[in-house]
């Protein structure tokens, strides 16, 4: 590859993955939103999986950068075209990757804040059901029976 074309490949590289890693903390940042009031903890991991994304494909783009590829022997055009062919199968991988961690996020987020919302309110109803002693009383001392279910044997077929 010419001086050339392994400048426009690293530019076309280069404007590719910051525009497709500015997309994905941006919709990270929004879908991660919906489950999480917190702006600054949802910002914040946002960006730091976009960094991530960020860092491995600016490496994907160094090694393929250095790689020699022989796409269409001498002409220009063709190695440069041939090399981002591989980087946008690479960074449609990454992206793919990406999208699943931020999707266990939001998961993860919206399973724990149904159980925090859920947790109270149990806890409430439990305190209902348990008004007074859980085991019998001794005969003598005032207190319920407890509630039990009828024996399988004294069940009439």
């Amino acid at each position: 590859m010419t001086t050339d074309a392994y400048l426009a490949f690293i530019g076309l590289g280069l404007i590719m993955i910051v525009a497709d890693g500015q997309l994905l903390y941006h919709s990270g940042k929004r879908y991660l939103s919906d489950v999480d009031n917190e702006t600054d903890s949802v910002g914040s991991m946002a960006k730091l999986v976009t960094v991530l994304f960020h860092l491995v494909m600016f490496g994907f783009l160094a090694l393929l950068s250095v790689l020699n590829f022989d796409f269409g022997g001498g002409h220009a055009l063709r190695a440069v075209v041939g090399n981002l062919g591989v980087l946008l199968l690479l960074l449609a991988l990454v992206h793919a990757v990406t999208m699943a961690v931020i999707s266990q996020m939001h998961d993860a987020r919206a399973a724990d804040d149904r159980y925090t919302r859920s947790e109270p309110r149990a806890a409430s109803t439990n305190v209902q059901l348990q008004r007074g002693p859980v085991v019998a009383p001794v005969p003598g001392q005032a207190g319920r029976d407890p509630r039990m279910s009828p024996s399988i044997e004294d069940h009439s077929a």
